[in-house]
């Protein structure tokens, strides 16, 4: 059954050998872009969020390195084995460029989800500073409502009594906070 979805998945979009499959981490959304947009920044087509494309998953990287290692194994001269073809040592460096190249495209990939996590948190702080002070700003108006109903009823009214309290006789209120 897998495999029947497998090809409609691909009749429905055709994908190349070279094309990179991953999912937007913010929103999950399937994409597929080409293997020269690998490393790049680009904006999920859903939730519009920036996205570093990860580079191509191992096992497709992988594949043509063993059939280069074939010619090698069919009997090379001593010469040979010392020092390696220039052509061969340049598909070994491309190798390792290759290598290091999705290593650091992996690592920017967890570097922009972690700044994606990070400006989240920033903007929820931001909500929670601006509630905040809308909430004391409340409180202070309510605050000063009721001091001055207190003083136009006059001096002589006695203090608010606080539950949990005890007053003193200076007039000033206690409260302790138990836990």
């Amino acid at each position: 059954m897998s495999a029947d979805r497998e090809k409609d998945k691909t009749q429905q979009l055709i994908i190349s050998h070279d094309d990179i499959l991953f999912e937007c981490p913010s929103c999950g959304k399937s994409l597929v872009v080409g293997a020269d947009a690998e490393g790049m920044i680009i904006s999920c087509p859903k939730c519009q969020t920036s996205i570093i494309v990860p580079p191509k998953p191992e096992n497709a990287a992988s594949a043509p390195q063993p059939e280069q290692a074939h010619p090698a194994e069919s009997g090379p001269t001593k010469a040979e084995e010392k020092s390696p073809a220039p052509q061969e040592r340049m598909q070994v460096l491309a190798g390792q460029l290759k290598e290091m190249q999705m290593q650091r495209t992996e690592i920017s990939s967890r570097i922009a989800s972690r700044l994606n996590d990070v400006n989240r948190d920033l903007v929820l702080l931001a909500r929670l500073e601006t509630s905040q002070q809308q909430i004391l700003s409340e409180l202070n108006q309510l605050m000063e409502k009721t001091e001055s109903t207190q003083t136009e009823s006059g001096s002589d009214s006695t203090p608010p009594v606080v539950l949990g309290s005890s007053v003193n006789p200076a007039g000033r209120t206690r409260v302790s906070f138990r836990q």
